[in-house]
């Protein structure tokens, strides 16, 4: 029977984020806690300096706390050190960025599979994975194409299928629309939203739009390192 600690992934206890000294000291997190369980679609939302960039490199172990104490996957991730975390995020942690950051000259199925060679996988093997994570975006037949063979929406989904490829337990994206027009926008998050319900993929989410936060079981708004509002929705099951 699974338990409420195992379906717990990411909790932040009291966590403080604190930058600079005297008075120039800034409190980027104030003393911040919720829980993100397992399965769950979750957006970040709230003005700049409110500390949602703060909380998102802390959930990706990009950064650690001052104070407090933030749990992933039961370990006190906050006390790891840099190498440590480092292999968290490589065993565990998919990213997605507005800016895409493919590698120009190599093709989508190379950018996929940049991942697997950071863990040693064979050649062969990273083609397989890598053609699998394609065509679960939606790219099958895409797969020697550069980025700019590919428009803007197709980039984020090379992006996408560079995250998944390794089946992480978490997908942490920033602004994952930021770049695309709202009729690519509103694509990329039904495909977020596939992924989350088909293979149980936990998504943490920063934006600054609230349509596409819109389609995030939970909304979680920070102003002034704290948290202003934590909201959950119903999500209608896709038909």
């Amino acid at each position: 029977m699974t338990t409420a600690a195992q379906k717990t992934l990411i909790g932040f206890r009291d966590v403080w984020k604190t930058y600079g000294r005297g008075e120039a000291r800034v409190n980027a997190l104030a003393g911040v806690s919720f829980d993100i369980g397992r399965g769950e679609f979750v957006a970040i939302m709230g003005p700049s300096g409110s500390g949602k960039s703060t909380a998102m490199n802390i959930v990706g172990c990009l950064d650690t706390p001052s104070r407090g104490r933030y749990d992933f996957l039961g370990t006190d991730a906050g006390r790891l050190d840099r190498g440590r975390r480092a292999t968290l995020r490589n065993r565990y942690i998919g990213f997605v960025f507005q800016g895409y950051n493919l590698l120009s000259r190599t093709t989508a199925a190379e950018n996929v599979e940049l991942p697997l060679v950071y863990r040693g996988v064979p050649s062969g093997q990273r083609r397989d994975l890598a053609m699998r994570a394609l065509a679960e975006v939606g790219l099958a037949g895409r797969e020697h194409h550069t980025p700019a063979e590919l428009s803007g929406g197709q980039q984020q989904r090379v992006a996408i299928a560079r995250a998944i490829v390794t089946r992480p337990t978490l997908l942490v994206a920033d602004e994952p629309t930021g770049n695309l027009d709202t009729a690519r926008s509103h694509e990329i998050m039904e495909l977020m939203i596939r992924l989350n319900g088909e293979f149980g993929l936990t998504i943490v989410m920063v934006t600054h739009e609230q349509d596409i936060a819109d389609y995030a079981h939970r909304t979680i708004r920070f102003l002034d390192g704290n948290i202003e509002a934590d909201t959950r929705r119903e999500v209608a099951d896709a038909v």
